[in-house]
């Protein structure tokens, strides 16, 4: 019997059962992990941190509203199109976001060690789905949380333990 059976995620949790891998990811999951991560931390960089986060939507939103105020339809064609641009290739190179994997179709996990500000420690998935090879990104908790590389050691662990 292994003995982790789920660890945090970016936007959630991942839970093992017997035969699957589930992945509970919403946006509600991600405003609380950043909750959980930077507010009840308690140090004020952090508290600041969680801050920026919750102002960055509404600024973002401030300034689509704006922008079709003010007739800048090419600043959002150029943004929207950035955004389609990096969706279709994530999509091309084979990633896809399953809420569940059967551990069975499962043929390798890697992990990447994040670095301190740049990148996001994370995890790919490649597995089978009906004949073609995918992958899943798992993105892991901030580095700068108090468990970030506890997490990744433990996410590292949990499908070791199942042979990965």
């Amino acid at each position: 019997m292994c003995s982790i059976e789920s660890f945090p995620t970016k936007r959630g949790t991942a839970r093992f059962t017997e035969d699957y891998v589930y992945f509970e990811e919403s946006f509600w999951g991600y405003i609380k992990s950043l909750y959980r991560d930077y507010w009840q931390r308690g140090t004020w960089w952090s508290s600041s941190a969680l801050v920026g986060y919750l102002f960055a939507f509404p600024i973002g939103i401030w300034w689509v509203v704006s922008a079709v105020r003010g007739g800048s339809f090419l600043h959002i064609a150029v943004v929207g199109g950035l955004i389609l641009v990096l969706w279709a290739v994530n999509y091309a190179c084979g990633f896809r976001s399953p809420d569940r994997i059967r551990l069975a179709t499962i043929e390798q996990v890697s992990a990447t060690d994040g670095m301190m500000g740049l990148t996001r420690s994370r995890l790919v998935i490649r597995y089978t789905d009906g004949g073609t090879t995918c992958k899943r990104r798992v993105n892991l908790p901030s580095l700068y949380t108090s468990g970030g590389e506890t997490v990744y050691e433990r996410a590292q662990e949990a499908f070791a333990e199942r042979g990965f």
